[in-house]
């Protein structure tokens, strides 16, 4: 269940000389306040989307909002809002998005660059995770041989849909008997068009 919703905070709070409390009659009594609208996730603020605020006068403690304010008072009010600041945290949600993507994307390339140093290097006993024609799906090519540019890889008879679970595949039973060709460039293209999606060397080899 995702928690999300808008709240408010306090950007200003400042007297409105000259004007007389329309209910009590009390002159100079009359503060006005803006508040900052933000949107929230589980009660982090995501980004602001306007200002809002009212009227108090300090002597009866009558409160206005702003909708209810009298016209003279709606410059008074316009002008306070232009000043009145968004503070940064109210985009806490946004900078932490941004940073969520910035080391997504900066983890995804070093594994890139990691598989690629891998494929330049091959060696037996490498597992590469690829998906299969089916889209959604992956398995396993092994590494049995290698020749020069050339790879002898076996092929794991079973996929799955969860790439998180491919490395269970690994069993010897499960690879195919008759291993096959391919080149250190048919891996490279496979890994640049994304149906090679991860390379692992077992920690014995």
């Amino acid at each position: 269940m995702i928690v999300y919703g808008s709240n408010s905070s306090h950007l200003l709070t400042e007297p409105v000389p000259g004007a007389a409390c329309q209910a009590c009659g009390t002159p100079d009594a009359l503060r006005l306040s803006v508040l900052g609208r933000y949107a929230h996730v589980y009660w982090i603020p995501l980004f602001p989307f306007g200002k809002t605020g009212g009227l108090q006068c300090g002597h009866c403690q009558q409160v206005l909002p702003a909708a209810e304010l009298p016209a003279q008072l709606h410059p008074h009010f316009a002008a306070a809002k232009a000043r009145a600041r968004v503070p940064k945290w109210h985009f806490a949600g946004l900078a932490l998005l941004g940073l969520m993507v910035a080391g997504s994307f900066a983890t995804d390339l070093a594994g890139r660059r990691h598989d690629a140093q891998l494929l330049a290097q091959p060696r037996v006993g490498d597992l590469y995770h690829v998906e299969t024609d089916e889209p959604g799906f992956y398995t396993l090519l092994k590494v049995v041989e290698v020749n020069g540019n050339s790879l002898r890889l076996q092929q794991n008879a079973y996929q799955t849909n969860r790439q998180s679970e491919v490395a269970a595949l690994d069993k010897r039973e499960n690879y195919d008997a008759e291993p096959f060709d391919l080149t250190q460039y048919d891996l490279q293209i496979m890994q640049q068009q994304h149906k090679l999606v991860d390379v692992v060397r077992p920690a014995h080899e």
